[in-house]
């Protein structure tokens, strides 16, 4: 059953345009860093409402989580072509199409270019990568051990452990994860103006066309090796084959990270929530990383849709060509859904949440992020039980200004 069917009721709900007199424009900064803008939440618990947007224009704001869920699963009804008339002037978002970037594609052509990478990044692929996985955290571990405390477990851990999978999942020269780091930052933060995003865009796909070029000839099994061969079948261009790597590296650098490093001062800010971890780690660290995605929700801003049909959806029309965005770490807090939201709880036992979306675009990368962290996570809590703060007085640096959330540093000492 959902909430959008494929008409409005005869009796049509609130006018569609009706806009609420909120006094701010989408987005706005937070008020606390642990919490959504407390501004997107409504007294009476309203699910969506029109705002205007701070890039132009005005768009349905939706925070409900089964609003949220229905829009990300109606593919027909709400559209990911960020060149369509209507689509809301978002961070990042194209009024031309990219090649390979399917995120901002609707099927066919979105369905084409997924399913080129899918397979690197389903379960039974990364389950047999757990090990190579595992091992990648205990060596950074090793490394930090070695060094002595007091670390920033960003720099030491955090940042390094998604580079280590992208050398050996994608064939990306560990040597260069500065490179890509930087390029990556300067197209995520929220507000880099046009010219710096290009800048960063132009030096990526540069870089990344050298190094298909380098790799079309050769006989590595790496995924980006494999891709390059196809280009003489035809499967894709370079032009395609270098957007879709750019949406691979960019979001899987900044998302394992976050999550990560977020995951971590959740358990450390709490000696409760950490002490259940250090008990049973192996078993528990999943259910840790499961609510921080929850919790934290990464995707800063949410994700936008276009409508392209009229629906009803929470009490409200929405008219075709009118732009939606969906923000997901409201809806990870909706109290119809998740008892004490703005609690980080391990034990609650959350089985859904839409930190990584919904519906075709859900993350490719989930389920590695995820294992990825929930191994690191696992290894740190069982062989550093003493692990802690080590300023804890001192407010850890966030991320901010990135579409990505996350953290500059995290301080601690063993």
């Amino acid at each position: 059953m959902t909430d959008a069917p494929t008409a409005p009721p005869a009796a049509a709900p609130t006018c569609p345009h009706a806009a609420t007199a909120v006094g701010w424009s989408f987005p706005v900064p937070r008020a606390q860093p642990c919490d959504p803008p407390t501004e997107y939440r409504t007294a009476d618990g309203e699910p969506i409402r029109r705002v205007p947007l701070s890039y132009g224009g005005e768009a349905w704001l939706v925070t409900g989580y089964k609003q949220a869920r229905t829009v990300l699963a109606d593919h027909h009804g709400f559209s990911s072509d960020s060149t369509l008339p209507g689509y809301p002037a978002f961070p990042l978002s194209s009024k031309r199409t990219v090649p390979g970037h399917f995120l901002s594609m609707d099927p066919p052509q979105h369905t084409r270019l997924r399913q080129l990478v899918a397979a690197e990044f389903s379960g039974s692929r990364v389950r047999a990568l757990r090990p190579a996985l595992a091992a990648s955290a205990e060596e950074l571990i090793d490394r930090m051990t070695a060094a002595g405390g007091p670390q920033d477990l960003v720099s030491a851990l955090a940042v390094p452990l998604p580079a280590l999978s992208a050398s050996q999942m994608l064939g990306t020269p560990l040597a260069d994860r500065d490179f890509f780091l930087v390029c990556t930052r300067d197209l995520q933060t929220h507000d880099a103006t046009v010219a710096q995003r290009v800048l960063a865009a132009g030096k990526m796909n540069q870089y990344l066309e050298q190094l298909f070029t380098a790799k079309r000839t050769g006989t590595d099994q790496d995924l980006f090796s494999r891709l390059a061969r196809s280009l003489d079948d035809g499967v894709l261009t370079m032009a395609e084959l270098v957007g879709v790597a750019n949406l691979i590296v960019v979001a899987g650098l900044e998302t394992t990270a976050g999550l990560f490093s977020l995951t971590m001062l959740s358990l450390l800010a709490d000696p409760r929530q950490g002490d259940l971890v250090r008990e049973d780690p192996e078993r528990l660290a999943g259910p840790a990383v499961a609510e921080a995605l929850r919790y934290w929700t990464l995707v800063q801003h949410g994700v936008a849709r276009v409508a392209t049909r009229d629906v009803e959806l929470g009490g409200r029309l929405i008219r075709a060509g009118d732009g939606v965005v969906v923000h997901l770490a409201t809806a990870n807090r909706d109290r119809s859904v998740f008892e004490e939201p703005d609690r980080f709880d391990l034990a609650r036992g959350v089985r859904s949440q839409l930190a990584f979306g919904h519906g075709i675009h859900r993350c490719l990368g989930s389920f590695l992020a995820q294992t990825q962290t929930e191994l690191a996570v696992a290894a740190l809590m069982r062989r550093l039980p003493g692990l802690r703060l080590a300023e804890p007085q001192a407010e850890p640096a966030f991320l901010a200004e990135m579409l990505i959330y996350g953290l500059r540093n995290l301080n601690v000492t063993w």
